[in-house]
């Protein structure tokens, strides 16, 4: 098959956490580390979006990304990859069969890869409710979620462009949970966390704070200055 063929319908949440623990499952049994991120992790959090693929990171330095989709095809037969519709391209894009006609994409991510920090082991989170499901930290999902907003914003694509109104409410039902829930505090949270990676991190945060005011007060709230 070269290109995905099948029926496009949104899954579930319930289908997409499906594919997490799949993923996470079938990466664990080749013993490589895990951590999600996007859509999946903020839902987990307690993001009311339903994520509509999963983002998953391996915690490798020493896999790339095509032999991790290869490794997830091997140990899992519902995993499979197609040909990307970019005729350039030269990667393969992963999806997880769900049903006959219905499947869900799978974003396979290396630390480094669109400036992703590497988590230790010790930092790897957990919630009560789905201890088996390794997440990124809160702190640097929230200011990847960030960049996200920001590369969208000055993407070229309209459909790029669009995804920004998208992030935009994710950050803040975060910055709300880090707040409420969390007790996120960025000098605390963060000192794991490249000195790069934190002062990007804190740029954004004032451009963000620009475009909209009434955050700044979160941002303060979890230790940034604006």
């Amino acid at each position: 098959m070269s290109y995905r063929t099948s029926y496009h319908c949104t899954p579930t949440l319930e289908e997409v956490e499906k594919v997490a623990h799949a993923a996470v499952k079938a990466l664990a049994s080749a013993g490589i580390r895990s951590c999600l991120v996007g859509g999946m992790a903020c839902s987990i959090y307690g993001n009311s979006r339903v994520p509509s693929d999963v983002d998953i990171v391996c915690l490798t330095e020493t896999h790339a990304q095509e032999e991790l989709k290869r490794i997830l095809v091997s140990n899992d037969s519902k995993f499979f990859t197609v040909r990307s519709k970019n005729p350039y391209a030269t990667y393969r894009v992963l999806w997880y069969r769900l049903s006959y006609i219905r499947d869900c994409k799978v974003d396979v991510l290396t630390p480094g890869t669109m400036n992703i920090p590497l988590v230790p082991t010790r930092r790897i989170a957990y919630k009560k409710d789905r201890s088996d499901l390794p997440l990124m930290p809160f702190l640097p999902l929230l200011l990847l979620k960030l960049q996200a907003w920001q590369d969208h914003q000055n993407a070229d694509k309209m459909y790029l462009r669009e995804k920004q109104h998208v992030d935009v409410r994710d950050i803040d039902e975060l910055l709300e949970l880090a707040i409420e829930k969390y007790d996120v505090d960025f000098k605390r949270d963060g000192q794991w966390l490249l000195e790069t990676f934190v002062n990007t991190a804190a740029a954004r945060v004032r451009v963000y704070v620009r475009h909209f005011p009434t955050s700044a007060e979160s941002w303060r709230s979890i230790g940034f200055r604006v």
